[in-house]
This record gives C-alpha cells, structure tokens and sequence, in this order.
C-alpha cells in the first residue's frame, strides 16, 4: 500500500468541506431586506444563485475521483470510475504525490473556510451573502469584527487563492494526472475559474459598497466602529 497517497485523503475531503460551507448560505434575507443592488452586487448575486451550486457539485466531484483514484491504486485494483476514465481518455489516469503547493493550498483553503464559518457564528443571522439590513439589525464588533471590518471577505479571498494553487499548480492532481483529457471536464474547469475570478473582484468591489451601506443605515453605530477597526480587509494595511 502506499501509504503516502492515503494521507492525501483527509486534506482532500477537509478542502472539499471547507469549501462547502464557504459556498452555502447560512441565511436568506426577504426581499424587503435587501439593499438596492448595483451593477457589481447584481453579478455577485447571479453568481451567488446559478454558480455556487455548480461550483460546489464540480468541486466535489473532482474531490471524490481523486480519491477514488488513490484507493484504487493503493488497493492495487482497477474501480469502476477509473476504467472508466480511462477509457474515456485512451490512458490510465494516475495519483499525484503530496508537494508543497498542495499542503499550503489545502491550508489556506481550509483556514479561509474555518474563518468564513467563524464569522456566520458570530454574526448569527445577520450574515447573508446578499448585501442586507435585517430587522433588529445592529453592528456586531466582536470576533474576527474586532480586527478588521470584513473579514469573510478576506477569508473567502485566501480560500479562493488555496483552491486555484490546490488545484491549478503544475503538480496538482487536476493537472498532472491526465484527467482533464476527459471530454468536457477541462472547459468545466475553466468555467469554475472564470466563476472564483469573479467572485474574488466582486468581493473587493463589495467592501466599499458593504461599507456605504452599512453607514448609511447605522450612522455614528457604524462611524463609532469604523474609527475603532480602521483595516478593511488587511490588519494594517487595508
């Protein structure tokens, strides 16, 4: 058995979850909740309802035959999926060792999906991913909102960052195990990375929109916070 391929298992299926919950909403806000969109938030929340969903089955997807693949060659047996595949691309498709980019991309990834949960926690039912203002809404300081103001955002951002060197590296399975010469697959790859480009433009767009809607509606609540917490996205930097 080669054992080394085995402890890629729990870094796979850790980055697949993270990125689950980085994906789902843990609250949906009424109509009357929202605040009018502009061009950007508009994208976003297309993205939101059409891509997230696709995103996070393709995700899966890809997770679950890497792993596949490596028992099936620790197991030194040929699975269903993996005849499959190869027939599919007239070639074997194999396992890819653990490298580097794959250690911090599956960190990064993992740490950015711990953080984004950190923040639902502490907002609560305040946390959308559209941008609203919920009844009995006020601004929550605590948690990771003591450090800097959106902090989801930066979070989902080094998720984001973890995901393309998990996947995208040189070395990664996705790339250097032939299995993108399945038919369809590597256009869906593109599509995934057009959606995560999006995304991550629109979350740095979103801030200043986040911010202006949050002061208009909160006022000195929102000023008083926003002296204390200078840092958008980056402590001391932005």
């Amino acid at each position: 058995m080669n054992m080394a391929s085995l402890l890629k298992v729990p870094f796979i299926l850790s980055s697949a979850i993270a990125q689950q919950v980085a994906f789902t909403p843990p609250n949906i806000p009424s109509g009357g909740e929202t605040i009018p969109q502009t061009f950007n938030e508009r994208v976003l929340t297309r993205l939101i309802a059409y891509g997230f969903p696709t995103m996070k089955v393709l995700y899966w997807v890809v997770s679950f035959a890497e792993v596949v693949i490596i028992a099936s060659q620790t197991a030194n047996s040929l699975s269903v999926i993996q005849a499959i595949a190869q027939h599919a691309v007239g070639h074997g498709i194999h396992d890819t060792p653990i490298t580097f980019p794959f250690v911090l991309g599956t960190t990064l990834t993992v740490a950015g999906g711990l953080c984004r949960w950190w923040c639902y926690r502490t907002l609560g039912r305040f946390f959308t991913f559209e941008l609203s203002v919920r009844k009995g809404h006020h601004i929550v300081t605590t948690g990771p909102y003591a450090v800097i103001r959106h902090p989801a955002y930066t979070a989902g951002i080094t998720q984001l960052i973890g995901m393309i060197m998990l996947h995208g590296s040189p070395t990664s399975w996705l790339r250097h195990s032939g299995v993108l010469d399945i038919p369809g697959l590597k256009l869906a790859v593109m599509s995934w990375l057009v959606g995560v480009t999006l995304l991550a433009i629109g979350s740095v767009f979103r801030v200043s929109e986040e911010d202006k809607a949050l002061k208009m509606a909160f006022g000195d609540e929102w000023a008083k916070w926003a002296k204390a917490v200078k840092y958008r996205l980056i402590p001391g930097i932005y």
